[in-house]
């Protein structure tokens, strides 16, 4: 006898007893294991984006290869990595890059185990789930205005257009302050420096003064003894860590010479400690 049977028996019997009980709910699995969440589904963007810039650009996707650090705070957990590699869905690799190296480098890993310098890229297998997987219920790539109160929607309310948040608005373009030393975006703060931190201030100024173009060239002047690319690497990180609401994501362009941005479905707020100098 099947699941469904045994439960409609049961209802027959409490029924003719005349005992109302409430049944329990019968799941059905499609597939997506642990990433059915729709918060989690912002983190497997990034993963299929990098996958994507990759291609685009002819290069190895392990140029692209997504920190641990980036899918955790996009809502990814140890357990969905392990469920991810069991899977077959991503590989991952340990980086090793040195400041003097002009490429990127990685120890492939094969285990469960991760550190805070792993990275992952995309299988064949992966980029098809994701892409399935996502295919139905694509995110919206920008925020939400707030209807009542300050926060902004969450992404199971934009997912389903429901609650008071959910109301579209105009595309956002982000604004740095440089007097107040705050990023906004759609009015929300998004980054407020406590500290200097010299080389994310330059980015962020080179954007506002060019009226924020999705692509600008590396604009840190050159520093004996430090390697550009990683330095534009470790800042563009920088400027994605301790947002006090996640509206943003900076991304390199690939050939570590320049930086792209775009806006990401809106989040809870982030820790907003005060920032360390670069």
């Amino acid at each position: 006898m099947s699941a469904e049977e045994h439960l409609a028996v049961e209802a027959k019997r409490t029924t003719r007893a005349g005992i109302v009980h409430q049944q329990p709910t019968v799941h059905r699995h499609n597939g997506a294991g642990p990433l059915g969440a729709v918060r989690k589904y912002e983190a497997l963007h990034v993963l299929l984006e990098a996958h994507q810039f990759s291609e685009e650009l002819g290069r190895s996707p392990w140029d692209f290869a997504v920190e641990i650090e980036c899918l955790r705070k996009a809502g990814l957990t140890n357990n969905d990595f392990r469920w991810l590699v069991c899977k077959s869905y991503v590989e991952h690799a340990r980086e090793t890059t040195l400041g003097h190296e002009d490429s990127r480098t990685f120890r492939r890993r094969r285990g469960l185990i991760f550190s805070r310098r792993t990275c992952f890229v995309l299988t064949g297998p992966g980029v098809d789930f994701i892409r399935s997987l996502l295919k139905d219920q694509p995110l919206p790539r920008e925020p939400f205005a707030p209807v009542n109160g300050d926060r902004p929607s969450t992404a199971t309310e934009l997912a389903t257009g429901n609650g008071s948040h959910a109301k579209p608005a105009p595309r956002c373009i982000p604004i740095w302050d440089r007097d107040r030393q705050e990023l906004r975006v759609g009015g929300y703060l998004v980054k407020q420096f406590k500290v200097p931190a010299l080389n994310q201030e330059r980015i962020l100024a080179a954007f506002e003064e060019e009226g924020w173009p999705v692509h600008i060239d590396d604009p840190l002047p050159p520093q004996q003894e430090q390697d550009p690319k990683r330095r534009l690497h470790d800042t563009i990180n920088s400027l994605n860590r301790k947002q006090k609401h996640r509206l943003i994501r900076f991304m390199g362009d690939g050939t570590g010479q320049g930086v792209r941005w775009c806006l990401i479905t809106p989040g809870e707020n982030g820790d907003g400690g005060p920032e360390a100098s670069d």
